[in-house]
């Protein structure tokens, strides 16, 4: 009986570099660009050839990971790189290769699109109608498995970062234009969705006593009715009342997957009850294996303070939840994983060089800029973004809300000092106003940007510095994402604009191991404490390497005896150390 035969083995990189090698019909030129792209792709992922397994959908996944400004490329470079890397494979013979973008369209397709009225939907199907054309495929034959299909052939032949965003955005505008074109027999397609199952039980599904006693609770704590006999003494913001429905969904969810119906719970009451209260923590123990998680143990404090100001428990009642709360797993005070990461990289003097020159990189694009717009707008708003936070750290939210002449000051004269002022009741302690003068080439660059830049674009002075091109204010979260993404896409550098504070307490902490009370003073903490439960692990790294520099200056001695010279002295009284 003879033995069946073993699966293939998958080939690697080395599989294609060997046979472009080997590829007569190549010029030498092109032998040499096809297997340098081989080499390179193979670099990028910090992998040897032999062992990269030749599977598109993986190396695309981790290609899409590449930030080409990090790795010291441009992004036509990193396409470059793909595109040979494909043309290599294919011409190895050893993957088949999705290979129609200079496929002509055929009459019915070449028909449709010109009946397109939108660039959108023309670029949006482009790809679909070349594959179709060469497959034979018709637009009246377009259906679920012919975009499986597709998809399927973009997901295992080409180099797609994100095929499941491709299959939503196709099945999209496919639906569009079966609308927009009715007479054109086309046929509407499903239109996939790749989001997990929900992890919280719909609100909906709770009572509306339950929902209602929420309503109120949080109308209370936003402080409508400052003057109302039960007013809570310290309004939420709206942020923060976010987190807390947030964190009473969690709780609900948790409770009615512990085993209790949801037509039981009535009022937040049931969330605070002990009994109620340790299943709540119990289950959201379990959901992450019993470790420390901050979620889990603010979740229970808000829980807390919810029966204390709101259900107004006993005083028994309280003092064993605040025990049971002092229970969940508490995580280690400090800077978190993502935090430290982001911090960490400013360990290469290369990434800070980048950070510090980003912004005014930005400002002469801008200023070249002939016909303003509101792209040239966004630009501005980055720079600034970027170049203010490095200079004042200040919280997101601080930042997102900057007016002129009510936070900015400027004071356009060589022997006045522009500043910036944040009243205590807009800073997160509630307590402490903060003050800095702005650095003399950020003044520049705000003067500039509200008296010219801005006003060609909005048609007017604007009364705040990110805003839109109509002239309303940018949200929160659109500052943020524009000041991240421009990092990430002009500088190679992952960073939001809360980490710039952690990034300035680096900055003072490498040059002074010592100061803290400064950090504190330039963050805005309330007390030092706060400050040295951040950034003591810096301490820690300092201690460490200054360490390391004893431990390399004694072997720097032993080799000075070795060759028979003996160490300088230390000066003393100011005087020159002896050979």
């Amino acid at each position: 009986m003879s033995n069946p035969p073993k699966n293939p083995v998958a080939p690697t990189l080395a599989d294609v570099d060997h046979a472009v090698a080997n590829k007569a019909s190549l010029s030498a030129t092109r032998r040499r660009d096809l297997r340098s792209a081989v080499s390179r792709v193979a670099a990028l992922l910090d992998e040897e050839p032999a062992h990269l397994p030749l599977e598109f959908d993986k190396i695309a996944a981790r290609l899409a990971t590449i930030n080409p400004v990090a790795v010291g490329m441009t992004a036509k470079t990193l396409a470059n790189v793909r595109s040979d890397f494909l043309a290599a494979v294919r011409h190895s013979g050893l993957l088949p290769v999705l290979d129609s973008a200079k496929t002509a369209l055929s009459p019915a397709w070449d028909a449709l699109m010109a009946q397109l009225p939108g660039k959108r939907h023309r670029l949006g199907l482009s790809r679909l109608a070349r594959y179709s054309s060469a497959a034979g495929v018709e637009p009246s034959d377009v259906d679920d498995s012919i975009i499986n299909r597709f998809i399927g052939e973009i997901r295992h032949g080409s180099l797609h970062h994100n095929p499941n965003v491709l299959h939503r955005n196709v099945a999209t505008i496919w639906n569009e234009v079966v609308g927009l074109v009715p007479d054109a027999g086309l046929t509407t397609v499903t239109k996939p969705s790749f989001r997990g199952p929900p992890k919280r039980i719909a609100w909906d599904a709770l009572t509306e006593a339950f929902r209602s006693h929420v309503d109120n609770y949080l109308t209370w704590c936003a402080g409508a009715d400052p003057f109302a006999e039960d007013a809570r003494p310290r309004h939420l913001r709206p942020r923060t009342l976010k987190l807390r429905r947030n964190q009473i969904h969690a709780a609900v969810t948790a409770l009615i997957e512990s085993g209790l119906a949801p037509g039981s719970i009535n009022g937040l009451g049931d969330l605070v009850s002990l009994d109620h209260f340790r299943r709540i923590l119990r289950r959201r123990n379990e959901a992450v294996g019993g470790k420390a998680n901050n979620f889990n143990r603010d979740l229970a404090e808000a829980l807390v303070q919810i029966g204390r100001e709101w259900v107004k428990v006993d005083a028994a009642t309280l003092a064993e939840l605040n025990k049971l709360t002092f229970k969940v797993p508490m995580p280690p005070r400090g800077l978190t994983t993502k935090n430290r990461r982001a911090v960490n990289q400013f360990d290469d003097p290369a990434v800070v060089a980048r950070l510090h020159d980003l912004p005014w990189q930005l400002w002469a694009e801008v200023k070249r800029d002939q016909k303003p717009n509101f792209r040239t707008l966004a630009k501005a708003e980055a720079a600034i973004g970027i170049a203010l936070p490095t200079f004042i750290p200040l919280r997101p939210h601080n930042l997102h809300g900057l007016i002129f002449d009510e936070h900015v000051f400027l004071r356009d004269s060589s022997r006045s000092t522009s500043s910036l002022e944040i009243p205590a009741d807009e800073v997160k302690n509630k307590e402490t106003t903060l003050t800095f003068d702005i650095p003399p080439q950020v003044e520049r660059m705000l003067i500039e940007f509200r008296d010219r830049i801005a006003p060609k674009v909005i048609g007017r002075r604007p009364d705040r510095i990110f805003v839109n091109a109509d002239g309303t204010p940018k949200s929160q979260a659109m500052v943020a994402l524009l000041i991240k993404n421009t990092l990430r896409k002009r500088a190679g550098i992952e960073l939001t604009p809360h980490q710039f504070r952690h990034l300035g307490a680096k900055t003072i902490l490498d040059d002074q191991p010592g100061a803290f009370e400064t950090v504190r003073q330039l963050l805005g903490h309330k007390n030092s404490q706060t400050t040295s439960w951040f950034y003591s692990g810096m301490r820690t790294r300092r201690a460490g390497l200054h360490h390391q520099r004893l431990i390399e200056g004694e072997i720097a001695k032993r080799k000075l005896y070795r060759r028979g010279r003996k160490p300088k002295k230390k000066p003393s009284n100011g005087e020159e150390g002896e050979d």
